[in-house]
């Protein structure tokens, strides 16, 4: 039964796959590389697009595999479903700022937005990795002070619009490496999602002229 719906339904059954093994990265390391071989993405977290689990998802005409928020290390899975709840009740979030104001310190705490920023959660936003990371504090102080604003009745004319977009930070961000971001992404999801370590040397390999490991005992 599993031979045939890897066969005819093999987006959704690694999807499955990779939902059962949600708690073990070492297996969604294993089973994305198979996803891999097979010739289906695998798309990075998105915290305006995941499920709490892995999930079939079409980009373009070509069946993919969206990445479950969950799955990522050290985030938490009651914490993530309430992230999408919330999502599901007022629309996408549009901004590390919105994201803060409208959760509650049990999923906008700061370890947790480091994660999901160091994996890529928030690339929708099309702003550096380390820019995000250096706003945390400022994101969170601002959705602190809405939120007492709201407890004690103070409520702005304006406070059903969405929050604004923190502005660029006048420090000078020294965005992260490339070698750095791949680093955060083995670490939280189990596998590289913005390039390879090897990518630097893919015309090394191509062309074959080096020795395999197994060859030097000869």
């Amino acid at each position: 039964q599993t031979a045939y719906l890897k066969a005819n339904y093999p987006v959704e059954f690694m999807a499955g796959l990779l939902s059962n093994e949600i708690n073990n990265t070492d297996k969604i390391s294993t089973f994305v590389g198979e996803c891999k071989r097979m010739g289906i993405p695998i798309l990075p977290p998105d915290v305006n697009r995941s499920g709490l689990k892995f999930t079939p998802e079409l980009q373009g005409e070509v069946g993919a595999i969206r990445y479950g928020l969950a799955a990522i290390k050290n985030v938490g899975e009651g914490a993530m479903d309430l992230a999408i709840k919330e999502r599901e009740a007022g629309g996408e979030f549009s901004s590390l700022e919105d994201f803060c104001k409208r959760l509650d310190s049990r999923v906008a705490n700061k370890k947790i937005l480091e994660n999901l920023i160091r994996c890529g959660a928030f690339d929708f936003l099309g702003r550096e990795r380390a820019e995000l990371f250096a706003c945390i504090d400022e994101s969170m102080a601002a959705a602190a002070a809405s939120q007492r604003d709201r407890a004690s009745g103070q409520v702005s004319l304006f406070d059903d619009m969405p929050a604004p977009a923190s502005k660029p930070t006048s420090r000078r961000i020294i965005p992260w490496t490339e070698h750095e971001k791949m680093s955060y992404e083995k670490e939280l999801l189990g596998f590289y999602v913005t390039g390879h370590p090897l990518d630097a040397y893919a015309n090394v390999l191509a062309e074959g002229k080096y020795q395999t490991i197994t060859s030097l005992n000869d």
